[in-house]
């Protein structure tokens, strides 16, 4: 999935990156090993510190990509892989992602649903949230735009438009449940 949006986006040596959600930062050290310029932004300061371990050339911070403390058209290519459906506003995350971009917003989100395990996963977790989080769960989570139509109605909501819509395949398997604990 990773190497699809490197290539379909045309990242190559100078190119600056902004990966919105950017966890342990994966997509940031294979950007900066195509020889981009990269920065990321998670709202976890432990993900961010194993980021900043790994891509120790990366702009990484702790915040939230609702409001990214860029400026206006600082990269020429925003990232957002399983992120922007987590936003409490979809169509805002998108548009601060449009705002700091002179280029291209990719949204990658999962759209599986039926071959997936993953919401059985978020289902166990649930109880383990305070009660005051869980409705926000129905408008924002793992697959809060997968459903038909979704996506592009929240891309027209925040003026952006589809160029690219493909199908990746991928799996996540681990080996036992103590390290998809430990991945999630």
């Amino acid at each position: 999935m990773y190497e699809h949006v490197l290539n379909k986006a045309g990242i190559r040596s100078g190119t600056s990156v902004l990966d919105c959600g950017c966890g342990a930062g994966r997509f940031l050290r294979l950007a900066a090993n195509w020889g981009a310029s990269v920065a990321g932004i998670d709202a976890a300061d432990g993900l961010v510190q194993i980021a900043v371990s790994g891509v120790p050339e990366a702009d990484v911070r702790v915040g939230d990509f609702e409001a990214l403390p860029w400026p206006d058209h600082a990269f020429d290519v925003v990232t957002g892989f399983s992120t922007f459906q987590f936003a409490d506003d979809h169509a805002g995350a998108l548009r601060e992602a449009r705002r700091v971009t002179r280029g291209q917003v990719w949204v990658v989100i999962p759209t599986r649903l039926a071959e997936s395990e993953i919401p059985q996963v978020f289902a166990s977790l649930t109880d383990l949230l305070p009660a005051s989080a869980v409705p926000s769960l129905k408008l924002s989570g793992m697959y809060a735009l997968s459903a038909t139509g979704k996506l592009d109605e929240v891309l027209a909501v925040a003026d952006l438009r589809t160029r690219s819509d493909a199908t990746v395949d991928g799996t996540v398997e681990f080996p036992d449940v103590e390290a998809a604990i430990h991945a999630f």
